[in-house]
């Protein structure tokens, strides 16, 4: 991206020494307050080499009743967007039943990107876009007072944003001219009205619904997916998706035969990777690619290290959904390869953080949070999602001790990994024989416990050693193919 063209050199914040110098105090001072508000602009590195600004605002120093206004104008927006998302794993769901009961036709995939999203926007479209919503808002609106409030709304919304995009770099001020900039507080949902117009308007007939066809449309901000039963329709949806300028035809992925497009049966969309011909779903690779300490961040929350670590590692920063925890249309044998990945991850973010922030000699104090949050609720939240999510007739068998097991077989690997971490291995060891009732010495044991530890349910010996179980165990002997532990070694430029 060449920046010229998207921003100027704004003359009114930028006067040179001479013209400074007729300042008064009192003008110098408010102007360098203005300044100190303009938000920094970051240029963020992408993977083609290319670069992505973004500007960050200081959202601490708005008062109460500014965050009032901002919050009121994102609600005003959300409702001239007039839809509702819903989360891809409900309809994905939805369309996996149909599936079955038209005895499993072939599926069509289109996963299309368009670049440069929010620098692609029209603004005077945009604007005509808001005018023709409010116009239809106003209209179907009886009540008076309601009427009233959003015409000051609408108003409100326009002042703002005729005011002039300003943004600093170093000690210069800039006016962005084109599209609209990451980091806007309007920006995504200016976005979302402005794409949400385009799809009524491009894929009119793709978004109707049908009682006996298959198709799922979703947009997630810039990201598409098309699924159908019928080829003619997904032709009919890339030549429809032809009209935008900015799409990324790098990005764009069918498994059907096109010309021009590129081909796979695995489609990965938003973090998930589907396979076309199973409809099964898993986590993408490229979640846990890469060094995991550039993807956690780090802040002043680590003075206290237990705090930081719970935050970091548990179920808030990795998602429990019913997308992958699913037995309806994953098989036992997929869920279990989930379930061990899924602590995988939580295992190598619990390794780095230790590796960055601790001794050595400290790191086995910190071992009791990760049974805290890992062994104990992600493992329980993984069970009661699985048991949410699956058909009534087929049970899901297993004992509390295989998830304690696989957590702790994901930190040994992780530990083993990690050579600052390596000290802990013998102590995680005891803990895995302890909860290794699938293969080690048998004894009696709770097969569900209760939040208050209590014994609910008595471990089965042929459920703990479940044969077919135990082959799927064993395959777990080496990290998911990707995922990277912490060297600082290697982040150094080392061998």
């Amino acid at each position: 991206m060449i920046l010229s063209k998207i921003i100027k050199r704004s003359e009114s914040y930028c006067s040179g020494k001479m013209c400074k110098r007729s300042y008064s105090f009192t003008e110098k001072v408010r102007m360098k307050i203005i300044r100190k508000d303009i938000p920094k602009l970051h240029l963020v590195l992408k993977p083609n080499n290319n670069c992505r600004p973004i500007v960050r605002y200081k959202n601490n120093t708005l008062t109460t009743s500014e965050k009032y206004k901002i919050k009121d104008r994102l609600q005003f927006l959300k409702t001239l967007i007039g839809k509702y998302s819903k989360k891809t794993e409900i309809p994905f769901y939805n369309i996996y039943q149909k599936w079955v009961n038209l005895n499993k036709p072939k599926l069509y995939f289109v996963k299309a990107d368009l670049s440069n999203a929010f620098g692609s926007i029209n603004r005077q479209e945009l604007v005509k876009i808001l005018d023709e919503r409010f116009s239809t808002l106003i209209s179907n609106e009886k009540c008076l007072r309601s009427r009233e409030k959003i015409k000051q709304q609408y108003k409100d919304l326009i002042v703002e944003l005729s005011k002039p995009i300003l943004v600093r770099a170093g000690s210069t001020v800039f006016e962005w001219k084109a599209g609209l900039v990451q980091g806007y507080k309007y920006s995504p949902a200016l976005s979302e009205l402005y794409y949400t117009h385009k799809d009524e308007l491009y894929f009119n007939e793709h978004l109707q619904k049908s009682k006996t066809e298959i198709h799922l449309f979703t947009r997630v901000v810039d990201d598409y997916l098309y699924i159908t039963d019928s080829l003619i329709d997904a032709q009919s949806f890339l030549e429809a998706l032809s009209k935008y300028k900015n799409i990324n035809y790098e990005k764009t992925i069918v498994n059907f035969n096109h010309p021009t497009i590129k081909f796979s049966d695995e489609i990965t969309f938003l973090g998930y990777t589907y396979d076309t011909k199973t409809i099964q779903v898993r986590r993408a690779s490229n979640i846990y690619f890469g060094q995991m300490c550039y993807k956690i961040s780090f802040s002043q929350a680590i003075m206290n290290i237990s705090k930081f670590l719970e935050q970091r590692i548990g179920q808030s920063s990795i998602q429990i959904n019913s997308h992958i925890f699913n037995l309806h249309y994953n098989s036992e044998k997929a869920v279990w390869r989930h379930i061990f990945t899924t602590l995988c991850l939580s295992a190598n973010k619990f390794c780095t953080i230790l590796a960055i922030l601790c001794e050595a000699d400290e790191m086995k104090n910190y071992l009791v949070v990760y049974k805290k949050r890992i062994t104990v609720r992600l493992c329980n939240a993984m069970i009661d999602m699985l048991l949410r999510n699956k058909p009534a007739d087929i049970p899901f068998i297993y004992c509390i001790n295989h998830f304690r097991y696989l957590s702790w077989k994901a930190l040994n690997l992780c530990a083993q990994k990690t050579s600052k971490c390596n000290g802990l291995v013998p102590l995680i060891n005891d803990e895995m024989a302890k909860a290794n009732c699938i293969f080690g010495k048998w004894k009696d044991h709770a097969c569900r416990i209760g939040s208050n530890g209590a014994n609910l349910r008595p471990a089965v010996k042929e459920v703990c050693r479940r044969t077919d179980l135990r082959i799927i165990v064993k395959g777990f002997v080496t990290l998911p193919d990707g995922l990277q532990c912490y060297n600082r070694r290697k982040m150094m430029g080392g061998s």
